[in-house]
């Protein structure tokens, strides 16, 4: 059956789910949704419309997929618009899916805005469906890459979408993202840091919500007898009625990040700013940086040890290693509970409810 590579779209989001798409009504696209039955929100400008696409995807942790689309184009006002909204969920890693109009062929020196070269800075991936035929490859693609390794925004740039093509020629079939774990010996050395330590420190950031390893964050806390502080944006990664709970921001997060002398990072870019720590006298302590990305290892810090993986794989490999080791090899620590919640009750006032411990500690 012959359709156009618009319609192909449409009928290709709903095949992955997508039950809305946010939008500023100008990209070519959108017509194709409305006839394809699937709701179209509409926004004040085209900076909105990547920045609620960007929250549901935050509030599903990447589970369900936000997409949105813009003005593209020659002289592209609503990309440029966009850019900012772009801008923001590339740098906190959340992936979102934007469709925009493509410069048609022949037209790439009308128009000052160079708009590949602008939007490959925002995004994982910049995709130009040149030719109709196509559309099933790029769309596998996308999904592929907002499913897979670090979260972030992709781009796909429709010049024609009223060019047609064979649907039957290349069927679409939904696509699965994939993961890996860590190698081996990274985390046995990593484990051999953890247990030397002497203030040991689990800092948790927004990578552990993605991967759906909250749990497992959990039992590698309660076995090593670690205290953990998490990233702002991961809040709620980690139990806050815990015993081992210091928190997310206050005086007890600072003082805790400044006696460590091991900080065992997990899922965090470790980049320094509003919503994240700063590691005081970096150079002084041991890092253990436990991420999906090599790109954040040695970023900021100076790493010890690093084990690259998705952080659910990571933390199952780490708390299997760490159970393999003598009980005498963890240090004992068991006032580290009564530390921590005496450090926050001074602060803040007791924490309603209690968690309590699963495991004996070591």
């Amino acid at each position: 059956m012959t359709i156009d590579a618009a319609t192909g779209i449409a009928r290709i989001l709903k095949q992955e789910g997508v039950e809305w798409v946010s939008t500023f009504p100008v990209c070519r696209v959108n017509n194709a949704l409305g006839r394809e039955g699937i709701p179209i929100l509409m926004m004040r400008d085209d900076r909105y419309a990547v920045a609620v696409a960007d929250a549901f995807s935050r509030i599903t942790a990447g589970r369900q997929i936000g997409v949105c689309t813009f003005q593209g184009g020659v002289n592209a006002a609503g990309m440029q618009y966009a850019y900012a909204g772009m801008a923001q969920a590339f740098e906190d890693g959340s992936p979102v899916l934007c469709i925009t109009d493509g410069i048609p062929a022949g037209s790439s020196e009308n128009t000052q805005f160079d708009v590949f070269r602008s939007m490959t800075t925002v995004s994982k991936w910049f995709g130009y469906i040149d030719r109709p035929e196509r559309v099933p490859e790029f769309m596998r693609r996308a999904f592929t890459l907002l499913r897979s390794g670090r979260p972030g925004p992709v781009i796909l740039a429709v010049p024609d979408p009223t060019g047609t093509y064979d649907e039957t020629a290349d069927p679409y079939t939904p696509v699965k993202g994939w993961k890996h774990g860590p190698a081996r010996e990274d985390v046995g050395m990593a484990i051999d840091l953890l247990t030397q330590a002497q203030k040991p420190l689990i800092y948790a950031g927004e990578g552990v919500i993605y991967a759906g390893a909250s749990e497992e964050l959990v039992s590698l806390a309660e076995m090593a007898n670690a205290p953990v502080v998490t990233t702002l944006k991961a809040k709620g990664a980690f139990p806050e009625n815990h015993p081992l709970f210091v928190g997310v921001r206050g005086g007890q997060v600072t003082n805790y990040l400044n006696d460590s002398d091991l900080i065992f990072a997990v899922g965090t870019s470790l980049s320094p700013g509003r919503f994240s720590h700063r590691i005081p006298n970096a150079v002084g302590k041991t890092i253990v940086h436990c991420d999906v990305d090599d790109l954040h290892i040695n970023k900021v810090y100076p790493t010890a040890q690093a084990v690259i993986g998705d952080a659910r794989q990571s933390l199952q490999a780490l708390t299997e290693e760490l159970s393999t080791r003598p009980v005498q090899s963890v240090r004992a620590r068991e006032d580290v509970a009564l530390e921590v919640r005496n450090e926050r009750d001074a602060r803040d006032g007791p924490v309603p409810g209690s968690y309590g411990l699963r495991r004996q500690a070591h």
